[in-house]
């Protein structure tokens, strides 16, 4: 991968690479890896073509990103003809996003932290994807609490979808069934999607009914099937590991 930019911005530095072989761009944030996908603006990471199905298979039209990065999430879900608000922190996050990874001017680009604009907001959404990390590469807590999934329960339809990528160190780390416990206080059910065995893995934690989702669909990328391998759905562990 040969370096494109490094940019400093208020909130770490941002790399962008792109890769020799397939020109392939990747987005990394004071050196942990955020984003990559094709010349066309797919992403190449598993764990976004299950959020993409997980939104296109529940037909929602109306989805809220917290968390920018490369924004190939609302690339991909912009060529729904979804409409689609990313909220980021970082100003820095929707120019690089527009740049170098093809996110459409048509996707509604917000300054703010993410909490602070699900508490001003008046919009209904039919999803939340809520995809933030620290400097440490874990959820910072204030998006981990009952009270932050209750705020986001607020601003969701009535069949709307809330969902989380964590990252899990191995099979011994716990924090996504941690942070699932928290999200049953929306009183919705929670269910992960996961890979176990692998090691700094994406988790994906969703509330919502989606007893009739099929992850993979066969709507994915045919390139994208060998990462599918593995992958399980199942509910949230107890906290003493039973």
């Amino acid at each position: 991968m040969a370096l494109l930019k490094r940019i400093p911005t208020d909130y770490g530095t941002i790399s962008i690479t792109r890769s020799a072989h397939d020109g392939s761009m990747a987005y990394y944030q004071n050196g942990c890896f955020h984003s990559q996908a094709t010349r066309q603006g797919i992403s190449i990471c598993a764990y976004v073509h299950v959020i993409h199905e997980l939104i296109r298979q529940a037909r929602a039209r109306r989805i809220l990103i917290i968390g920018c990065a490369g924004g190939t999430l609302a690339t991909m879900l912009r060529r729904l003809h979804c409409h689609v608000t990313v909220v980021d922190i970082n100003p820095m996050a929707f120019v690089i996003a527009r740049r170098y990874f093809r996110l459409p001017e048509a996707v509604r680009c917000v300054r703010r932290d993410g909490i602070g604009y699900l508490r001003l907001t008046r919009k209904t959404y039919d999803a939340v994807v809520i995809d933030v990390f620290g400097s440490d590469n874990t959820v910072p807590r204030p998006f981990t609490t009952d009270a932050f999934f209750r705020r986001v329960g607020a601003v969701l339809s009535s069949s709307g979808l809330i969902i989380m990528n964590v990252i899990t160190a191995d099979d011994t780390d716990k924090r996504a069934d941690t942070i699932a416990r928290q999200a049953e206080s929306t009183g919705m059910p929670i269910t992960l999607f996961d890979w176990p065995r692998h090691k700094d893995r994406n988790t994906v934690i969703v509330g919502g009914d989606i007893r009739r989702a099929a992850i993979p669909s066969g709507h994915e990328p045919a390139w994208m099937r060998a990462d599918f391998k593995g992958l399980v759905r199942r509910k949230p562990r107890r906290l003493g590991g039973a």
